[in-house]
């Protein structure tokens, strides 16, 4: 089913909402400068109400990045599998003034505000696609596939190329390099 990410409470039974979206990644609302390339989106899970006006969502967030190696820069996939729970409350009546400053608990840091009288998942599913991302990725065909030590050779700042590869005619610059 293919669907939005904005779900009324009052569409959500007292049984609960199994949900299975196709998200469109433009949806997301991911700043295309700060956010590597991403396809496949999809969110699974159920939505359950916890009271008149709370809701919970339980689920799994999947989709594949295209993301650069940090040591040899080539591109590839790398595919996410994330567990997703949101808990959803009405905004605290002293949050709705603009000038108020209010202190936040910790309860507060895990709890995502109803749109109205609406659950979106937006947030909820690009914070955690986010947190997904590794900052130093390494290609899984290379760096932990079939070259490792090439790249444990770049991350500790040497050269890509073995030994035996060195043209003879740079020899001196080896001795120059060690002295």
């Amino acid at each position: 089913m293919e669907g939005s990410l904005r779900i009324p409470l009052s569409r959500v039974p007292d049984e609960g909402l199994d949900l299975d979206l196709e998200v469109a990644t433009g949806a997301l609302g991911l700043d295309e400068g700060f956010w590597p390339p991403l396809r496949g989106v999809r969110l699974t899970g159920r939505l359950e109400r916890t009271g008149p006006q709370e809701a919970v969502f339980r689920g799994r967030a999947t989709g594949i990045f295209r993301l650069q190696c940090s040591l040899g820069l080539a591109e590839f996939d790398f595919p996410v599998d994330e567990p997703v729970v949101a808990f959803f409350a009405p905004r605290p009546e002293a949050a709705r003034g603009e000038d108020e400053e209010i202190e936040l608990g910790e309860g507060d840091l895990e709890t995502a505000y109803l749109d109205g009288e609406a659950v979106d998942l937006v947030s909820s599913l690009r914070d955690q696609l986010g947190l997904a991302i590794p900052l130093q990725p390494k290609c899984p065909e290379k760096c932990l596939g079939e070259y490792p030590g090439m790249c444990r050779r770049l991350e500790t700042g040497g050269d890509v190329g073995g030994e035996e590869e060195v043209d003879p005619r740079w020899s001196g610059l080896r001795e120059w390099r060690k002295s």
